[in-house]
């Protein structure tokens, strides 16, 4: 009897077993669990990814309401597709295609990632606007009218050979499969070049670039202390600079923690300068690490957020969209950096159209690339002081009518022979010569106001000569006290003013 009680007892536990695993299963279900496609994102905890499609509210009846879910799932497959499809074709790589897009969506993908390698052409999708069309009761296909920016361009070895970038209107439909919502299909129904065109810019900049001296680079917003702002401000001010760069990096604005506070953050930073006389110039995507097209949707979503705040602050004396472009040239292609930035310019147009455009070009000899673009030239400059004087003007019949602004000038006060601080009188002297050389330019930028008892690594590099060396441009030293060359600078600034 004892054999049949045990197997009885085990199929009783089998049985309750199944019921369970069945019940948990029901239970997932139920609660619409993150289904994941590979087993590491499920071992890993994800990070939360942004909404980079906005939805309205459907313009037609639709037989099964949409929620906010809906919307998050849909949207993130919708910005997955376009993302894969540019990624596929810049590395000629179709196997991702199959994880967010199927059918007419696919193949027409896996077409244009051919053709695009043998042409050397790039659709890039910069941002997605959708109003729902259908959504089928079952859950199962999905319409939406979709608007897109879209950025398209072909490279050649010389550089970027076309561009244009439009608004698209057309039809998305989706397919909920076993992986969860792919592009089935997209149709196009209408596209109208997005406008490009700024509005002018007048005005003199006598400026400092601005870090707080304890918190420079990277440590700046997350060590935002509006007293110690509030103090540099005023001593900016002091030393007769009627603005102020600063500079806004693009992940601490989109990070899904801490994005909000640093918004509110830099309101304040604007209002106190207003409050100081200080116009602001800020500085956007500095240090970016790539130029990968994957990428561009959120460089849109990170404009989406700050370009509103500049916009309404009236501190903003023109916006510098990228610093020193031109040193990405080498390593990602002047070609695909160029056209990032008209299509980040297009896109800010449309955000701000009143904000005044530029890039901070690295040196004068890229001053005047894509100056019809923007509103204003502007570039740095560290080159030998006995060429300054040439290089502005020759930058200034290459652009006609467009005001020039010299966004850096600056000299250390270490010296790598004589050592800190032997060299101070040296860096007052040297810059007294390229203000002079430079008071033709519609403004003038000093780099820095502080130095810095800390310099970021990830920004100037790991060799500690050249650390000491950034470590000492500013005005004033590290225990709050002015070198030379701030008088110098109130000097000039002065004459600046006085025309």
């Amino acid at each position: 009897m004892k054999r049949p009680i045990a197997l009885i007892l085990v199929g009783l536990v089998t049985l309750a077993l199944a019921v369970m695993a069945a019940g948990a299963g029901y239970e997932r279900l139920q609660t619409r669990q993150t289904e994941y496609l590979y087993i590491a994102d499920a071992l890993t905890p994800q990070p939360e990814k942004a909404d980079l499609v906005v939805w309205e509210e459907a313009r037609v009846p639709l037989d099964r309401p949409v929620t906010s879910g809906d919307e998050k799932r849909v949207g993130q497959a919708l910005a997955e597709a376009w993302q894969a499809v540019a990624l596929s074709q810049a590395r000629g790589e179709t196997a991702l295609l199959s994880v967010r897009l199927t059918g007419v969506a696919q193949g027409r993908a896996e077409i244009a990632a051919a053709q695009a390698q043998e042409h050397n052409t790039r659709m890039v999708v910069l941002s997605q606007r959708a109003w729902p069309l259908f959504f089928h009761r079952d859950g199962s296909v999905f319409q939406a009218e979709v608007e897109m920016e879209v950025a398209r361009y072909a490279l050649s070895d010389d550089g970027l050979a076309h561009f244009s970038v439009t608004t698209d209107r057309g039809i998305a439909t989706l397919m909920n499969e076993s992986n969860g919502w792919r592009l089935f299909s997209y149709e196009r129904r209408a596209a109208e070049p997005m406008e490009t065109e700024g509005s002018g810019w007048s005005g003199e900049i006598r400026g400092v670039n601005y870090y707080p001296a304890k918190t420079p680079w990277r440590a700046f917003w997350p060590g935002f202390d509006v007293d110690v702002i509030a103090k540099d401000f005023a001593q900016i001010a002091g030393m007769g600079a009627n603005s102020v760069r600063v500079f806004l990096p693009r992940d601490v604005f989109v990070a899904p923690e801490g994005a909000g506070e640093n918004l509110r953050h830099l309101s304040m930073l604007l209002d106190l300068a207003r409050l100081h006389g200080l116009s602001v110039v800020p500085t956007l995507f500095d240090m970016r690490g790539g130029y990968g097209a994957q990428t561009w949707a959120e460089d849109v979503l990170y404009l989406e957020r700050v370009l509103p705040v500049l916009n309404a602050s009236g501190a903003v004396s023109f916006v510098d969209l990228k610093n020193e472009a031109d040193l990405d040239f080498a390593l990602h292609g002047a070609g695909e950096v160029e056209a990032w930035l008209r299509s980040i310019t297009a896109v800010a147009r449309r955000i701000a159209p009143d904000l005044a455009l530029t890039v901070g070009w690295a040196k004068a000899e890229s001053a005047a690339i894509m100056a019809d673009q923007f509103d204003l030239v502007s570039y740095h400059d560290y080159a030998p002081v006995e060429g300054a004087r040439e290089r502005l003007a020759a930058v200034q019949v290459q652009v006609g009518d467009k005001p020039v602004v010299i966004t850096e000038i600056g000299v250390s006060s270490y010296n790598a022979v004589f050592g800190f601080p032997g060299s101070e009188r040296g860096q007052a002297k040297m810059l007294e010569a390229r203000l002079a050389a430079l008071s033709e330019a519609q403004g003038v930028m000093l780099w820095t106001l502080h130095d810095f008892p800390n310099v970021d690594v990830q920004a100037v590099g790991a060799k500690p000569w050249v650390r000491r060396q950034q470590s000492a441009f500013g005005l004033i030293r590290e225990d709050g006290t002015e070198k030379p060359a701030a008088e110098v600078v109130r000097k000039a600034f002065g004459a600046f003013s006085r025309g």
